[in-house]
């Protein structure tokens, strides 16, 4: 059996050398695999949302079109704040129609596209508030647990120091689907007019 050789002080220093210039601490890797796994669960969950707001973002193009204005729906929204909730929609969506939409004169079209951009809405809200349950945190938080029990350890043996590895540390609670829905609110519903 070969002796694994001691290294000196001079070793050391180029081996810590070695190893900030070609890989990071572990407790920096840690950190990063919570952020990781965030990021990708939360890219799944855009996807899956862009996936079912395809009518609805396709609803807001076609009324945005039609009134050409905002301020033209006025007299079918439930106050003035609801034209700031269907600007928010639009930048929030970036609707684009594959066919070019001319504004109408017809109240009536601009009512119907209006209930039909609430409707559809309403309908892609409560999908989501369905579907925000069934998404699986596992991942998320194994790698918070991970993060809660060995952060400071893998720090304090880098830094040599507790005080110093203590510095910043906040312990991560499990995600919750609350947390999630956070990240990922349903949509403002534009109120009509009764």
């Amino acid at each position: 059996m070969d002796d694994a050789p001691i290294r000196g002080r001079g070793e050391s220093q180029i081996f810590q050398q070695f190893l900030a210039r070609y890989d990071v601490p572990a407790y920096v890797r840690r950190a990063r695999q919570v952020q990781d796994e965030l990021d990708y669960l939360v890219a799944r969950c855009r996807q899956k949302r862009d996936e079912w707001l395809v009518l609805v973002r396709i609803r807001v193009g076609q009324l945005q079109a039609l009134a050409g204005d905002w301020s033209r729906l006025g007299p079918w929204l439930a106050d003035a704040d609801q034209v700031r909730v269907l600007h928010e929609l639009h930048a929030l969506l970036s609707p684009r129609l594959r066919l070019p939409l001319g504004p109408t004169s017809s109240g009536r079209a601009l009512r119907r596209a209006l209930r039909e951009v609430s409707e559809s809405i309403q309908r892609f809200n409560q999908r989501w508030r369905e579907f925000i349950p069934t998404v699986d945190l596992s991942r998320v938080n194994e790698a918070r647990d991970g993060y809660n029990r060995y952060y400071l350890l893998e720090k304090e043996c880098a830094v040599r120091s507790a005080r110093l590895a203590r510095q910043g540390f906040r312990r991560l609670e499990p995600m919750t689907t609350d947390e999630l829905a956070a990240l990922l609110p349903p949509l403002p519903v534009p109120r009509m007019r009764a």
